[in-house]
């Protein structure tokens, strides 16, 4: 999904990690459940923080802290696992807290400035503008690949 072929309206789900705005497109989405306990896989990358039980399957859960390069913090009652469907192969992904659903325009999405190539910029689909906000749109695919 890149800014290009979007069409029309687009809903996202909108989350923070750390102290920014972020979004996935809805329909990647499955369900947002509380936090448990994830079980360590080993030689895992990094930001895997291990594998849950989801109703008989097997779900990794990746730490978006870790994998957008950020500083590490407790969960809070806040805390969440965003669930996503990258075409029948899900994963979970810790977030702080998750928003609401926004429902944004083509003209409000813009291509990510390209700053450096850091590897947080290759995760980005776009940013929104919605009222007063800010939202880095993510690449649900790019983001869950190891």
């Amino acid at each position: 999904m890149k800014t290009d072929t979007l069409i029309g309206n687009l809903q996202i789900v909108t989350f923070m990690v750390g102290n920014e705005q972020y979004g996935i497109h809805i329909m990647k989405v499955q369900e947002i459940i509380r936090i448990i306990e994830a079980v360590k896989v080993p030689k895992a990358p990094a930001h895997v923080g291990g594998v849950i039980n989801l109703r008989g399957k097997i779900v990794p859960v990746i730490d978006l802290r870790k994998r957008m390069r950020k500083a590490v913090t407790p969960y809070t009652d806040a805390s969440r696992i965003i669930i996503g469907d990258t075409g029948g192969r899900l994963a979970g992904m810790v977030v702080d807290a998750v928003i609401d659903v926004i429902t944004v325009n083509n003209d409000e999405i813009e291509p990510c400035p390209s700053i450096d190539d850091n590897m947080r910029s290759k995760f980005i689909t776009g940013i929104g503008k919605k009222d007063d906000r800010l939202i880095t749109i993510l690449n649900l695919e790019d983001l869950l690949q190891t």
